[in-house]
This record gives C-alpha cells, structure tokens and sequence, in this order.
C-alpha cells in the first residue's frame, strides 16, 4: 500500500461518482427549490392581505364627514381630556364613603351633595 494513498475515515471522497457523495445533492436542490417557491408565495400572501388593509382603512376614511387631519385633531383632543380627567383623579382620589356624585358635586362648586 502506498503512502499517498492512504486515507484517513474523516476525509469526504471528492470523486463525481454519485455513490460516493455523501449529500443527496437531487434532494438538496429539490429542498432549494420549494424554500423559494415558498417565499415568494410568502411575499404573495402578504402582498395581498396589506393591500386588502390598505383599501379597507382608505373605505373607512372617506365614509368619515372629517379630513385625516380632522381626525387626528379630534383624537388628540380626546386624548388630553382623558389625560387631564386621569390626573385630576391620581391628585384627588375620592375617600372612602365619599360618592362620586358627592365629589362631582363639591368639585363644581355647587355645594348640593348627591346621594
């Protein structure tokens, strides 16, 4: 047996015979070809369901009487009342045996308490 041609059993055949790869090489381009389909039937699918979102919201916004603009205004607005009234009742919680109609009512300044 000669020296060079000895092989070590960690060592991967380079030969083009087909029983010797150690890699199904029709199964790994098979796997390759599937893993692309499936992405851009991926990239489809979302394609599509972000159109779908986009017509929907756009619907919906030309059935409202208010500009985008007008939208926003109104939601900001909202927001600080919801804002101001959550402050107001972290600075003044209401005591135990106090109602609320009893606090609404000193708070108003009316003096008439509500039972």
């Amino acid at each position: 047996m000669a020296v060079g041609s000895a092989r070590r059993s960690s060592e991967v055949p380079l030969s083009s015979n087909q029983s010797n790869q150690p890699v199904n090489t029709r199964l790994l381009i098979s796997g390759a070809v599937l893993t692309g389909l499936g992405g851009m039937l991926a990239t489809l699918g979302l394609a599509l369901g972000s159109s779908a979102l986009v017509g929907a919201a756009r619907r919906w916004q030309q059935r409202t009487e208010m500009t985008p603009a007008q939208l926003a205004k109104h939601a900001y607005g909202a927001a600080q009342i919801a804002r101001t009234a959550g402050v107001g009742a972290w600075r003044d919680p209401i005591t135990a045996g106090q109602s609320v109609g009893a606090r609404r009512a000193s708070a108003d300044g009316a003096g008439i308490p509500v039972s």
